[in-house]
């Protein structure tokens, strides 16, 4: 008489598999998070965190979460590269001045403030302080 049998444990745990998988789908179908970005922020400054932009004289938060940059006349690509880079704006600071280079775009930043979304990638950002298309 066998006390346990391989191919029941196995049936029983692929069922309980399944069975979590079916109750997961069904909780989770149509769900949306209930706070947008702006919303969380806003609550998250109500509630005393800080923003680490929140004391930058050359970059702050917009109500949307998107961020305001300031580029100044006298600025070279390696100081907007490096300023973006510690900010957090991009990932890296080389593929930036790369990416400028290439393009021979290093005379063609302007001066201004700009906008920059969350998921605005290096390109994006390029475009955005060069205004090339």
């Amino acid at each position: 008489m066998k006390i346990i049998d391989g191919k029941s444990v196995l049936l029983g745990m692929g069922l309980g598999i399944i069975i979590t998988s079916i109750l997961g789908v069904i909780f989770f179908f149509g769900y949306e998070p209930q706070l947008s970005d702006s919303e969380v922020i806003a609550r998250a400054q109500a509630l005393g965190m800080a923003d680490r932009y929140e004391n930058s004289a050359d970059i702050s938060r917009n109500a949307d979460g998107s961020l305001a940059i300031t580029i100044y006349e006298d600025e070279t690509f390696s100081q907007v590269s490096k300023r973006l880079y510690e900010e957090g704006i991009i990932k890296s600071s080389i593929e930036f001045d790369i990416l400028i280079k290439k393009g021979n775009l290093e005379k063609a930043i302007k001066p201004g403030r700009y906008t920059i979304n969350a998921d605005d990638d290096i390109k994006a950002v390029i475009q955005k302080i060069t205004q090339e298309k």
